[in-house]
């Protein structure tokens, strides 16, 4: 299973118009059919870096991530991110286990 996360640290002074249109944009996407699941939300903790709104989703392949990736609706929240945000991050992975992800690392770093 693929999981992909974006994390977004809004600018001091965006708009909260703006910020509202965000999550409306991201509405489509989110109903995209090969997205198990989709959800998005404030962050609550001041740990690490400073980051304000969180999104996650996963897919059972990445042939589904690649097409939802593909999406053309990805355009108009990507705009509006880029006037609000300070910073955004994404990561995507294939989820597994600790051990999974032990045993990835030695199989692409070596074991030293």
């Amino acid at each position: 299973m693929i999981r992909h996360i974006v994390t977004i640290t809004l600018k001091e002074d965006a708009p909260s118009e703006e910020i509202e249109a965000f999550f409306e944009e991201l509405v489509p996407i989110s109903e995209h059919p090969k997205a198990i699941d989709y959800y998005c939300g404030w962050n609550f903790q001041d740990l690490g870096e400073r980051c304000d709104i969180g999104i996650s989703c996963s897919f059972a392949n990445r042939e589904d991530f690649d097409e939802y990736m593909a999406l053309p609706h990805h355009s108009p929240p990507g705009a509006i991110m880029n006037r609000i945000a300070d910073h955004w991050s994404v990561i995507d992975f294939d989820e597994g286990s600790p051990a999974e992800a032990q045993a990835a690392t030695r199989a692409e770093r070596g074991s030293a």
